[in-house]
């Protein structure tokens, strides 16, 4: 979260003009010390998961005296994804590009893939190779119903 993203200072401003510590604060709010400094620098890395964070937002900021509901929504708007492509992001900020090669290296890979797939499964079931004997043939089996028995004729 960047300083001028989360207005964390004025947090801070506004604690100071009040003359409290950060562990004042954390005295009467049981908000940790060290996540209220981190709200005040604007720091997400110092921060626990949002769900806990809002809450410590929410509770700083009535002990403050001040509306949360922008501090939080300012918070959130921090935690947006960047536009663009979020999987292939570095830590920064800034987009990653992969080679423009890497994807026909790809597209050659699957397609590799694909006819070594079919030529085994080709040995596999016709053994091209085999001798006549040996190849495996589809035929039907002829069955012979057996005769009927003597109990049976006497039934009907």
């Amino acid at each position: 979260m960047k300083q001028t993203s989360f207005p964390g200072h004025e947090l801070r401003e506004h604690r100071e003009k009040l003359g409290l510590s950060v562990y004042e604060v954390f005295r009467r709010t049981r908000v940790p010390a060290p996540y209220v400094a981190a709200m005040e620098r604007g720091d997400t890395r110092g921060l626990p998961a949002p769900c806990y964070t809002v809450g410590f937002i929410r509770t700083y900021c009535e002990f403050l005296g001040l509306n949360a509901d922008r501090y939080v929504d300012s918070f959130r708007a921090c935690l947006r994804p960047l536009p663009g492509n979020r999987f292939l992001s570095r830590p920064d900020g800034t987009a990653f590009r992969m080679p423009g090669w890497t994807q026909d290296v790809m597209t050659w890979a699957v397609v590799a893939s694909i006819v070594l797939l079919g030529w085994i499964t080709y040995t596999v079931v016709f053994h091209p190779g085999a001798p006549v004997e040996r190849r495996v043939s589809a035929s039907t089996i002829e069955v012979v119903a057996p005769p009927p028995s003597a109990t049976e004729d006497t039934n009907h």
